[in-house]
């Protein structure tokens, strides 16, 4: 069973899906935990304040397999993928951390890093 820790955003309806995204993700994955939400600014363009989270949960998907049930429920949401990067957006799943059985770190996005809305959440789950 994998373990994978996933980024949540979303700065349109936040709250609204948000809620969709956990019960979505309830669905396709087991042993779930959220951290709390957190509330910051865009970043690298004009827009409303985003509400951020990180999912953690079990499945046996791959890396691969995961990612695309992911992005089915971005889209189920809304999601416009041709905007830009740095827009506002009514969904948005990364996974940002996997996890094998013996412990291992097979992924490490380099977004835990770089910003406070993955890293904060992160830790609490952690």
């Amino acid at each position: 069973m994998m373990k994978y820790f996933l980024s949540l955003g979303s700065n349109i309806n936040s709250k609204k899906n948000l809620e969709f995204a956990q019960e979505e993700l309830n669905k396709i994955l087991i042993n779930i935990k959220s951290s709390s939400i957190h509330k910051t600014k865009a970043e690298g363009f004009e827009g409303n304040d985003f509400l951020n989270s990180i999912i953690y949960g079990e499945s046996k998907d791959s890396f691969d397999e995961l990612n695309k049930k992911l992005k089915n429920i971005e889209d189920a949401a809304g999601r416009n993928r041709s905007a830009s990067k740095f827009s506002a957006r009514t969904l948005d799943i990364d996974i940002v951390l996997q996890i094998d059985e013996k412990e291992e770190i097979l992924f490490e996005s380099d977004e835990i890093e770089k910003y406070n809305f993955v890293s904060q959440p992160l830790k609490e789950l952690l």
